[in-house]
Order: C-alpha cells, then structure tokens, then sequence
C-alpha cells in the first residue's frame, strides 16, 4: 500500500505514484467528466465509489509529474471465480487487472501513461505472487493501445465485456518478462 503523498514510489525521476485520499475524490471526478476521459469511462460513479472504498484487493494512487497530480491508476488482484465470470479462462488467478487514466488534458500523449505503468510494474513485480497483469481498452481507443504497447504490454485477445462493446484484453506477463 502506498503511504501518504509524501511518500513516493518512484521509477522514473519525473512520474511517481502517489497515495489518493478521500480529498482526491473531487479531482477525478474532474477527470471522469473530461471529454478526453468521459468517452471511455461510461460508469463515472462506479470508478469513484471504487477510489473512494477498494476493496481489500484493490489499490489505488495518482500519477504524479513533478508533484502535480496529472492522473489515477487502480489495481487489484483478480479471483478465477471472477476471471471465469467474464470469459477470461487464460488468464492466471492472482493475476492483476489495471486501470488508468491521464486526466489533465495537457499531459496526454506526453508518454506518463506508459512510465506510470513502468513504475507500476516495477512494484508489482517485487511481490512475487502476480503471473500476469491485465488492462482492457477498447479497440477504438488506439492511443490507449499505443501508451500500453510501449510498456511492455500486447494484446491477447478481443472482448465484449457487458456494456463496452468490443475491447481488446492486453497483458504482461511477468514470468515471461522477468
């Protein structure tokens, strides 16, 4: 779990992830209804009641750049009665499923998605416990498709998870990029 914002985690000396309090709320709801965001998110409320209370399995923080918060990632580890329910069978259990979001317009397409995911990654490894971690984009979203390759991510297969239409399921395998 990540501490207070004082205390970073940090990979790449510009991009670190920072703790996301109660008070961040209002910020990515700010997020959510951009309309840079808006177009993929279509269940703004579910993305905030999930930040405001994860689950035990679930994390969130903000990308920060320079001590600015420009954006939100979440992760939790995923059940295979859950990965089952979605038609995701090859997937391991105990994988990760990621969500991310660059919401200050200015920052998109500045490459601090993929270094967020890097410094994620790097965290997540040292677990030892993940086979696998996941993110879903859909398939008209190619700049989303675009910052994840450059991380190391591919995509697996094509999805129509309920009420998204078509998306494409990307992963990193963390046994076969160790």
């Amino acid at each position: 779990m990540l501490g207070p914002r004082s205390s970073q985690f940090t990979m790449e000396a510009d991009v670190t992830l920072t703790g996301f309090s109660s008070t961040d709320v209002t910020l990515l709801l700010r997020w959510l209804a951009a309309p840079h965001v808006a177009a993929w998110y279509l269940d703004p409320e579910d993305h905030v009641a999930w930040a405001a209370n994860p689950p035990p399995n679930g994390e969130r923080a903000l990308i920060a750049v320079g001590g600015r918060a420009v954006g939100y990632i979440r992760w939790q580890s995923v059940s295979r009665e859950v990965l089952d329910s979605v038609g995701l069978h090859e997937i391991p259990s105990g994988s990760v499923d990621i969500d991310i979001l660059i919401g200050e317009p200015e920052f998109v397409g500045r490459g601090i998605g993929p270094r967020a995911l890097l410094v994620l990654l790097s965290k997540l490894r040292q677990r030892r416990d993940v086979p696998m971690l996941g993110l879903t984009t859909s398939v008209q979203n190619l700049s989303a498709q675009r910052a994840y390759t450059k991380a190391g991510f591919r995509i697996l297969r094509e999805y129509s998870p309920t009420g998204y239409g078509p998306c494409y399921l990307m992963v990193y395998n963390l046994n076969e990029n160790a």
